[in-house]
C-alpha cells in the first residue's frame, strides 16, 4: 500500500511542474493618426498591443483556450511629442514630451460578440488617466479569417485633459480649461487572420469624433478623424 501511495506521487509530480502555464500574444507594427487630437495632420508610428488568453499559476486559473469568456492582458498607447516647433500656432502652450500610457484591459467574449474596458495611465508625456470602453461584433468571414466593428468610448481625467486641451493665457490661442469626462468616441473595424497557432496578421481602420469640454479647446482643429494600423502577431505558450 505505501509502495502504491509513493509510485502515485512520483506519478503526480511531474504532473504538478507542468501545472503553470501562460499563453500570450504580442502585436506590432505600423499606423497612421493624428499628429496630435484635434490635428488635422497626419503622423505615423508605431503600432502596438497584447493580450493574456490563458493563466495558471498559483490562485490565477484563467483559460481561454476556445477563445471565449474572461479575457485580459496588457493596454498601452503611445502618443507623439506635441511642440510649438513643429506646430506654430500652439505657441505659448508647454511642449508635451512623446507619452507611453501602460495599463490594463479586461474582456469578455461570446461566440460572435466580445466588451472591452481598458485603463491607462500616462507614465511619460503625461501623468493622466484614460479610460477606453467598447464591444465588437464578430464574424467569422473565412477559416481563421475573423472581422470585427463596433463602438469606442473614450474618458479621460483632469490631469489628461489639462495636458492637451488647456491654453494658458498669453498664448497665440484664447485661454481655455478643460474638464474631464467623455472627450471621444467612434467606430473600429478589424480583420484578422491566423496563418497557424503562432502567427497572425491584422489590419484596423478607425474613426474618432471628439466631443465635450475637450472638444471645445482651441487646440482642436478637426473633431473628426480616421487612424489605419497593420500588425504582425506573435503568440507565445510558455509551460513549467
Amino acid at each position: 500500500m505505501r509502495t502504491a501511495a509513493l509510485t502515485a506521487l512520483a506519478l503526480a509530480l511531474p504532473l504538478a511542474a507542468q501545472a503553470e502555464q501562460l499563453t500570450f500574444e504580442i502585436g506590432a507594427g505600423v499606423g497612421a493618426a493624428p499628429a496630435y487630437e484635434g490635428s488635422d495632420d497626419y503622423k505615423a508610428g508605431p503600432s502596438l498591443s497584447g493580450s493574456v488568453s490563458r493563466l495558471d499559476f498559483l490562485f490565477f486559473n484563467i483559460d481561454r483556450g476556445d477563445g471565449l469568456g474572461l479575457g485580459f492582458g496588457p493596454s498601452f498607447r503611445l502618443l507623439s511629442e506635441r511642440t510649438e516647433d513643429d506646430y506654430s500656432r500652439l505657441a505659448g502652450i508647454d511642449d508635451v514630451d512623446t507619452a507611453l500610457e501602460l495599463g490594463l484591459k479586461l474582456s469578455y467574449r461570446w461566440q460572435q460578440a466580445e466588451i472591452f474596458g481598458a485603463l491607462r495611465k500616462g507614465v511619460t508625456g503625461h501623468d493622466g488617466l484614460v479610460l477606453d470602453l467598447g464591444g465588437d461584433a464578430i464574424l467569422a468571414a473565412a477559416p481563421r479569417t475573423e472581422v470585427r466593428v463596433g463602438p469606442r468610448l473614450s474618458f479621460a481625467n483632469d490631469a489628461y485633459a489639462d495636458t492637451y486641451f488647456d491654453v494658458p493665457t498669453g498664448a497665440a490661442l484664447a485661454a481655455y480649461d478643460a474638464d474631464a469626462g467623455l472627450y471621444a468616441y467612434g467606430l473600429e473595424m478589424s480583420v484578422r487572420h491566423d496563418f497557424n497557432e503562432s502567427w497572425a496578421v491584422q489590419g484596423t481602420v478607425g474613426w474618432t469624433h471628439l466631443t465635450g469640454s475637450m472638444a471645445d479647446s482651441p487646440v482642436v482643429q478637426e473633431r473628426d478623424s480616421g487612424r489605419v494600423s497593420v500588425q504582425v502577431i506573435r503568440t507565445f505558450d510558455w509551460r513549467w
